[in-house]
């Protein structure tokens, strides 16, 4: 067992995002399932989740943050987004760039988010595939989710399957659905953290720090 082997304090109190194309048993053979990497890249991969845990594990506990004014610091274990992009040849200090996302999806559809590439890299975004050291559940995104952690969490696809690199920052399926912003940063509003079971004034933009509580 190591630092990361430990729950999320009142995580049973967390508000459910069990919603809309992740309800119902997650229609994945995850040995069959592969992340594919397309569009601006030196070449196209496929990987496998064999593929993925194999790569440089990373661990962090940092604070998410939900549009809907909750937020909930957690252990997270995946793989950074540049270690997985730099197998396609991506030029990730190229400003104009972005990544688009879309999810495996049920059989109520898939969605999609678009995201800045390079910032997304600044703020060393994971693919996660584990949380508070069991891999990931339904809700959370099984078999992996992108996590921005500047961003909120309607910016981070679930069940993610396939990445394009793009120069288009194009609408989601969550602001073309609820009226969201198109960038989705992080901004200045009364947060309730579920972990603290206390609210906070946030007052900066991007990731919530622990001097930010």
């Amino acid at each position: 067992m190591n630092d990361y082997s430990r729950s999320t304090p009142f995580i049973e109190r967390k508000p459910s995002s069990l919603r809309y194309f992740q309800e119902g048993a997650a229609p994945i053979n995850i040995d069959d399932w592969k992340l594919t990497i397309a569009g601006e890249v030196a070449s196209q991969v496929q990987l496998t989740y064999r593929d993925l845990l194999a790569l440089p594990a990373i661990h962090c506990h940092r604070r998410n943050v939900c549009v809907c004014l909750w937020s909930i610091k957690r252990h997270w274990e995946g793989v950074l987004l540049k270690d997985v992009l730099s197998l396609a040849g991506v030029d990730m200090e190229d400003p104009g760039l972005y990544m688009k996302q879309f999810s495996h999806g049920t059989e109520k559809g898939a969605y999609d988010s678009t995201v800045h590439l390079a910032t997304a890299i600044e703020r060393d975004a994971i693919l996660a595939y584990k949380v508070d050291d069991d891999f990931l559940p339904l809700e959370n995104g099984y078999p992996i989710r992108f996590i921005d952690f500047g961003l909120y969490m309607y910016k981070c696809v679930k069940a993610l399957t396939r990445i394009e690199i793009t120069r288009n920052n194009e609408v989601g399926y969550w602001e073309a659905y609820a009226g969201y912003s198109v960038d989705g940063i992080i901004l200045p509003k009364k947060y309730y953290a579920v972990d603290l079971q206390r609210k906070f004034y946030f007052d900066g933009t991007g990731e919530v720090q622990d001097s930010d509580l």
